[in-house]
């Protein structure tokens, strides 16, 4: 091997040597660094707010919202295709039970109504002589039968045709407000049009959910208050039925409820803040709202145990303005951390600013 090479080989050499010593060191160094900040981190104390638990007494209610309903809703259709020969309601009148609202063209039934008649007129006459005949025994009795089997067929397609004739005149259902016509004089109906609605808005329905845990709770009867906006005043309603099905989505029931409504003040569709007392706790366990942590899995909050943070899971309850009920995995006495949540890990470092 000559000169040059060997050279080479040497300074190679001295360059791993070198890496072996020096990396391992600067590795121990930076480890070092970062076990230092990471003990730094933890050590570092967060500022916060805490609350101290004492029992309290709790209005118990029920916070939720719904719709109002008319108590009784009907669209108006034609039976009959024809046309429209008359309009006899106002477009947000009311509209007392059987009034004729519509009527429908009704020329055709009447001729034949006519012509039956006229037929049944000259059958009887015809009967009245083959009757004569009969009792001379000049006619079969086979043969009279056949007089009076025509006279029963014109009578039924009488009813027939006055049962039609009934349906020219399109009537309200019930009484109620009318609402806007779909349709004028001339225009040719069927039964998918909807000529117009009527609905009775003397009293209305309250539609609302709840959650499932506050089922045993609710029995026909009870009185709910509610508001609509728009109004300043709170109107009551009284609890009715509920459905026989809770909502697996949402795992909620709907309440219906039914309310006067004098001056058909309320509207159906219109959005209502329901509020439904219970019986009140006088041991509740109430935080502020701002403590508790949703999770994927329920809620936790932060306890302040020996000067740091401690992860604690609850269950939670009925929810007012500014606190929320917690119904296990808090004691009265427990001091709970109520601000800076989100820089809290467990067993942070607390400084307590104040208390309540």
């Amino acid at each position: 091997m000559n000169k040059p090479v060997r050279n080479i080989s040497v300074i190679l050499i001295l360059i791993v040597i070198a890496a072996l010593l020096i990396i391992p060191k600067l590795l121990s160094e930076s480890n070092s660094k970062q076990e230092g900040s990471g003990r730094g981190d933890r050590d570092q104390e967060v500022s916060a707010d805490a609350f101290i638990i004492r029992p309290a007494e709790l209005e118990n209610e029920i916070l939720t919202s719904g719709t109002i309903y008319a108590n009784e809703e009907v669209q108006i259709r034609s039976e009959l295709t024809r046309k429209i020969t008359g309009i006899y309601f106002k477009e947000g009148g009311f509209v007392p039970a059987g009034k004729v609202m519509f009527k429908l063209d009704d020329s055709d039934i009447l001729a034949r109504l006519r012509k039956l008649d006229l037929d049944e007129e000259l059958n009887l006459k015809q009967q009245e002589r083959e009757q004569t005949l009969l009792d001379k025994g000049l006619l079969t009795q086979e043969e009279f039968d056949v007089r009076q089997t025509n006279i029963e067929k014109i009578r039924a397609d009488i009813e027939v045709l006055e049962v039609e004739l009934d349906k020219t005149n399109i009537t309200a259902p019930f009484s109620g407000i009318a609402g806007f016509r779909n349709v004028s004089i001339g225009s040719l109906v069927n039964n998918t049009v909807v000529l117009t609605t009527i609905q009775d808005i003397g009293k209305v329905k309250i539609d609302f959910s709840i959650p499932e845990k506050f089922i045993s709770v609710f029995k026909p009867g009870q009185t709910i208050n509610y508001k609509v906006d728009g109004y300043d005043e709170d109107f009551t309603g009284t609890v009715t039925s509920f459905d026989p099905r809770i909502n697996e989505a949402t795992r909620s029931i709907v309440i219906r409820a039914v309310s006067g409504n004098k001056g058909n003040r309320l509207l159906p569709g219109s959005f209502v803040k329901v509020k439904l007392n219970l019986e009140n706790t006088y041991d509740a366990i109430m935080i502020p709202t701002q403590a508790v942590i949703p999770k994927l899995k329920g809620q936790s909050v932060y306890l302040y145990e020996n000067g740091i943070a401690v992860s604690k899971d609850v269950e939670t309850g009925v929810r007012t303005d500014k606190e929320i009920q917690i119904t296990s995995g808090l004691n009265s006495g427990d001091t709970i951390i109520t601000t800076n949540i989100l820089r809290l890990k467990p067993k942070s470092k607390i400084k307590i600013i104040t208390i309540n």
